[in-house]
Protein backbone atom coordinates (compact mmCIF):
# COMPACT_ATOMS: atom_id res chain seq x y z
CA UNK A 1 0.00 0.00 0.00
CA UNK A 2 2.79 2.34 1.01
CA UNK A 3 4.59 1.89 -2.39
CA UNK A 4 1.33 2.40 -4.23
CA UNK A 5 1.11 6.11 -2.45
CA UNK A 6 4.61 6.54 -3.22
CA UNK A 7 4.02 5.60 -6.98
CA UNK A 8 1.11 7.59 -7.77
CA UNK A 9 2.71 10.77 -5.74
CA UNK A 10 5.98 10.54 -8.09
CA UNK A 11 3.16 10.42 -11.57
CA UNK A 12 1.57 13.40 -10.00
CA UNK A 13 5.44 15.11 -9.49
CA UNK A 14 5.89 13.96 -13.50
CA UNK A 15 2.58 14.88 -14.18
CA UNK A 16 3.98 18.06 -13.29
CA UNK A 17 7.01 18.87 -14.43
CA UNK A 18 7.22 16.58 -17.55
CA UNK A 19 5.99 18.51 -20.59
CA UNK A 20 8.79 21.14 -22.09
CA UNK A 21 6.95 22.22 -25.27
CA UNK A 22 9.48 24.34 -27.10
CA UNK A 23 8.43 26.90 -29.87
CA UNK A 24 10.52 27.44 -32.83
CA UNK A 25 10.10 30.64 -34.93
CA UNK A 26 11.98 33.11 -37.35
CA UNK A 27 11.98 35.30 -33.91
CA UNK A 28 11.81 32.67 -31.37
CA UNK A 29 12.05 35.13 -28.80
CA UNK A 30 8.50 36.20 -29.56
CA UNK A 31 6.72 33.32 -29.02
CA UNK A 32 5.57 32.52 -24.93
CA UNK A 33 4.75 29.07 -24.14
CA UNK A 34 2.07 27.67 -21.74
CA UNK A 35 1.25 24.49 -20.59
CA UNK A 36 -1.90 22.90 -18.93
CA UNK A 37 -2.57 20.12 -17.38
CA UNK A 38 -6.09 19.57 -17.12
CA UNK A 39 -8.96 16.55 -16.76
CA UNK A 40 -12.69 16.01 -17.87
CA UNK A 41 -14.95 16.46 -15.15
CA UNK A 42 -18.76 15.73 -14.84
CA UNK A 43 -20.74 19.03 -13.70
CA UNK A 44 -24.85 19.57 -13.16
CA UNK A 45 -26.44 22.85 -13.98
CA UNK A 46 -29.08 24.11 -12.30
CA UNK A 47 -31.76 22.42 -14.75
CA UNK A 48 -30.10 18.91 -13.99
CA UNK A 49 -28.05 18.98 -17.44
CA UNK A 50 -25.21 17.48 -17.29
CA UNK A 51 -21.44 18.37 -18.76
CA UNK A 52 -18.06 18.32 -18.96
CA UNK A 53 -15.60 20.88 -18.10
CA UNK A 54 -12.00 20.75 -18.19
CA UNK A 55 -10.24 21.01 -14.49
CA UNK A 56 -6.79 21.36 -13.71
CA UNK A 57 -5.07 17.98 -12.36
CA UNK A 58 -5.09 17.49 -8.70
CA UNK A 59 -4.32 14.18 -8.62
CA UNK A 60 -4.36 11.38 -11.04
CA UNK A 61 -4.03 7.72 -10.71
CA UNK A 62 -3.39 5.34 -13.87
CA UNK A 63 -5.74 4.97 -16.63
CA UNK A 64 -6.53 8.77 -16.00
CA UNK A 65 -6.47 10.75 -18.94
CA UNK A 66 -5.15 13.71 -19.02
CA UNK A 67 -5.53 17.18 -21.40
CA UNK A 68 -2.30 19.02 -22.38
CA UNK A 69 -3.19 22.00 -23.84
CA UNK A 70 -0.19 24.28 -25.24
CA UNK A 71 -0.79 28.06 -25.77
CA UNK A 72 1.76 30.40 -27.89
CA UNK A 73 1.38 33.94 -27.64
CA UNK A 74 3.42 36.08 -29.77
CA UNK A 75 4.57 39.47 -27.56
CA UNK A 76 6.09 41.19 -30.14
CA UNK A 77 5.10 43.98 -32.60
CA UNK A 78 5.43 41.87 -35.72
CA UNK A 79 3.94 38.74 -37.20
CA UNK A 80 6.12 35.68 -36.34
CA UNK A 81 6.77 33.67 -39.46
CA UNK A 82 6.95 29.67 -39.59
CA UNK A 83 6.02 29.07 -35.88
CA UNK A 84 6.38 25.40 -34.67
CA UNK A 85 5.83 23.94 -31.43
CA UNK A 86 7.41 21.00 -30.29
CA UNK A 87 6.09 18.80 -27.58
CA UNK A 88 7.01 15.34 -25.71
CA UNK A 89 4.57 12.96 -24.61
CA UNK A 90 4.96 13.34 -20.76
CA UNK A 91 6.88 9.98 -19.27
CA UNK A 92 5.07 7.25 -18.18
CA UNK A 93 1.84 8.34 -20.83
CA UNK A 94 0.27 7.22 -23.89
CA UNK A 95 -0.79 9.31 -26.48
CA UNK A 96 -4.65 8.85 -27.13
CA UNK A 97 -5.14 8.11 -30.62
CA UNK A 98 -6.74 11.46 -33.00
CA UNK A 99 -6.31 13.45 -30.18
CA UNK A 100 -4.16 16.27 -31.42
CA UNK A 101 -5.36 19.18 -32.03
CA UNK A 102 -4.41 22.41 -33.36
CA UNK A 103 -6.94 25.03 -35.39
CA UNK A 104 -4.83 26.42 -38.87
CA UNK A 105 -1.78 24.14 -37.96
CA UNK A 106 0.06 20.90 -39.61
CA UNK A 107 0.41 18.26 -37.02
CA UNK A 108 3.21 15.47 -36.81
CA UNK A 109 4.79 12.69 -34.51
CA UNK A 110 7.78 11.57 -34.01
CA UNK A 111 9.59 8.35 -32.03
CA UNK A 112 12.64 9.48 -31.34
CA UNK A 113 12.02 13.42 -31.52
CA UNK A 114 14.05 13.78 -34.24
CA UNK A 115 12.50 12.54 -37.13
CA UNK A 116 8.91 14.18 -37.36
CA UNK A 117 5.82 12.83 -39.98
CA UNK A 118 2.52 12.41 -40.17
CA UNK A 119 0.67 9.55 -38.35
CA UNK A 120 0.10 7.64 -41.66
CA UNK A 121 3.50 8.14 -42.76
CA UNK A 122 5.34 7.54 -39.36
CA UNK A 123 6.87 4.19 -39.47
CA UNK A 124 9.43 2.29 -37.37
CA UNK A 125 11.64 -0.41 -37.75
CA UNK A 126 11.20 -3.88 -36.01
CA UNK A 127 12.94 -6.80 -36.80
CA UNK A 128 14.82 -5.25 -39.60
CA UNK A 129 11.48 -4.32 -41.06
CA UNK A 130 9.98 -0.96 -41.61
CA UNK A 131 6.06 -0.61 -40.13
CA UNK A 132 3.23 1.94 -39.51
CA UNK A 133 4.43 3.53 -36.00
CA UNK A 134 1.75 2.36 -33.40
CA UNK A 135 0.48 5.42 -31.31
CA UNK A 136 1.56 4.17 -28.06
CA UNK A 137 5.42 4.78 -29.54
CA UNK A 138 4.75 8.43 -30.21
CA UNK A 139 7.08 10.06 -28.03
CA UNK A 140 6.54 13.47 -29.79
CA UNK A 141 3.70 16.06 -31.29
CA UNK A 142 4.70 19.02 -33.27
CA UNK A 143 2.19 21.48 -34.59
CA UNK A 144 3.14 23.95 -37.21
CA UNK A 145 1.44 27.39 -38.17
CA UNK A 146 0.17 27.49 -41.44
CA UNK A 147 -0.27 31.24 -40.92
CA UNK A 148 2.06 33.72 -39.43
CA UNK A 149 1.26 34.46 -35.66
CA UNK A 150 0.15 37.87 -35.36
CA UNK A 151 1.37 40.45 -32.47
CA UNK A 152 -0.67 39.53 -29.45
CA UNK A 153 -2.49 36.58 -30.77
CA UNK A 154 -2.15 33.11 -29.39
CA UNK A 155 -2.48 29.48 -30.81
CA UNK A 156 -3.57 26.79 -29.29
CA UNK A 157 -2.62 23.60 -29.68
CA UNK A 158 -4.02 20.26 -27.52
CA UNK A 159 -3.45 16.54 -26.89
CA UNK A 160 -4.84 13.99 -24.65
CA UNK A 161 -2.46 11.05 -22.96
CA UNK A 162 -3.23 8.15 -20.17
CA UNK A 163 -1.38 8.25 -17.33
CA UNK A 164 0.45 4.30 -17.21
Amino acid sequence: MFQGKIRIAFLIAVIALSVAAQAYAQDAGCIVLKSVAEIEQEVVNDKGEKAKKLVPVTKAVPGVEIIWTVTAQNTCKKPSEQVKIDNPVPAHMTYVPNSAVGPGSDITFSVDGKTYASAAELTVVENGASRIARTDEYHHIRWILKDPLAPGAQAMARFRAVLE
